[in-house]
């Protein structure tokens, strides 16, 4: 979870939602968190969706209104939409230190533009063997066809 990952909380921290919004985001992060931890010691029947589906005692809901694991082609396919799903990542996930990330969690359905997002990249069978985290910020940052 690099510095640069953690954006524009102040917006989110004057909500009303905020306390709760700050303790669902925590719970996704350890899930992410436990989720690489299964990942390294063996879990291999699929991705993070479905090891929330398994039913982990730190799992996230695997549900579409709680966790996408990709992004609409409308989003996929506009270079504006898209270029602002691009994030830091370790330099051994891809030389240029960046990759687009889709998969992402909901933290809240109803906050609107304000909406806490976690946009994630799975990288638990690659080079680094972790979860990289590339946003923890309002939805706004990161539009789609229908907020846009």
């Amino acid at each position: 979870l690099p510095d640069s990952a953690i954006r524009e909380l102040e917006d989110i921290d004057t909500a009303p939602e905020a306390y709760n919004w700050g303790n669902k985001t925590w719970r996704g992060l350890r899930a992410l968190a436990a989720y690489a931890e299964d990942r390294a010691g063996g879990w291999n029947k699929g991705g993070f969706w479905e090891w929330c589906a398994s039913g982990p005692l730190l799992g996230w809901p695997a549900t579409t209104k709680k966790l996408s694991m990709t992004e609409s082609e409308g989003v996929q396919n506009s270079d504006k939409l898209s270029r602002t799903r691009v994030f830091r990542v370790d330099p051994a996930v891809h030389p240029s230190g960046e990759v687009m990330m889709l998969a992402h969690l909901k933290i809240s359905e109803g906050g609107g533009n304000l909406a806490p997002r976690v946009y994630f990249h799975d990288d638990t069978n690659g080079s680094t063997k972790k979860v990289h985290v590339g946003l923890v910020g309002p939805h706004y940052l990161v539009p789609n066809k229908s907020t846009n």
